[in-house]
């Protein structure tokens, strides 16, 4: 297995990257909306498809329509509360992606450092990665998500372009050394917009054909159906300039 002596970092999006938290969000504002006589309740391939690539304020537009400033405050706060609830519910249970654990250790094992940006607030995103006990897997300095007050009004690939360059800011000055490489790892199109206006090699992660269709239609090249394969793709957009042979292992098997 390869490793690494220079300094490489693979940024991750969240949400349906990390954490199979969107069936969660989609209840939240269905929830919301049926308490506000929302009818019909927006479908769930409509909110799924709009998660990562709308903020929160356009998806209320969307289905709740034009709401005064207060009322679409309360809204959207609602959803925010009732999304939190629902994680910490008895009966709710919320998966990480196949071999998300794999694909981080392996990556590890390359000396390669990990980091998150979301469109996710950055307490909730914190209680995620606790829940899921991923936390140590990702560097607290590479780890951005967003505030509802200073972001409030940014599209989500404005909002995640400066997370990202934020996040590459502070890994350069780290290393003490402009000439980092930097991989995303992504779901929306909204995160390979971001990487591009950055100039940032990006990886499309697609669960199934309808993400993507849509990651392809929007030019990104690299896509993988599993986490699995991210190592062997990394290894390809930049091979290690010094590189250690190390017994080999087995990827895990694909479900």
């Amino acid at each position: 297995m390869a490793q690494y002596n220079d300094h490489v970092l693979v940024i991750f999006d969240l949400i349906s990257t990390l954490t199979n938290a969107g069936p969660r969000y989609i209840r939240a504002f269905q929830a919301v909306c049926e308490k506000n006589g929302i009818s019909p309740l927006p479908n769930e391939e409509d909110l799924i498809a709009m998660l990562g690539n709308k903020n929160l304020s356009e998806i209320t537009d969307q289905f709740a329509g034009s709401l005064e400033k207060s009322k679409k405050v309360s809204f959207m706060d609602s959803c925010n509360q009732e999304c939190d609830a629902i994680l910490n519910r008895a009966d709710w249970h919320e998966t990480l992606y196949p071999h998300v654990r794999e694909a981080a250790e392996a990556l590890h094992q390359r000396g390669i450092t990990l980091g998150i940006f979301t469109g996710t607030r950055e307490d909730a995103m914190e209680n995620q990665i606790a829940y899921h006990g991923i936390a140590d897997m990702f560097e607290t300095r590479y780890r951005r998500g967003k505030d509802n007050a200073r972001d409030a009004g940014k599209t989500s690939d404005f909002l995640k372009t400066e997370q990202l360059s934020a996040i590459v800011a502070q890994f350069k000055q780290d290393a003490g050394n402009e000439n980092v490489v930097v991989i995303v790892v992504g779901d929306s199109t909204a995160d390979a917009k971001a990487a591009a206006n950055l100039g940032l090699s990006f990886v499309g992660f697609a669960e199934n054909e309808c993400k993507k269709g849509h990651l392809e239609r929007a030019g990104v090249k690299i896509i993988i159906n599993y986490l699995s394969d991210l190592t062997d793709i990394v290894d390809r957009l930049h091979p290690p300039s010094n590189p250690t042979i190390t017994p080999h292992s087995s990827p895990p098997p694909k479900p």
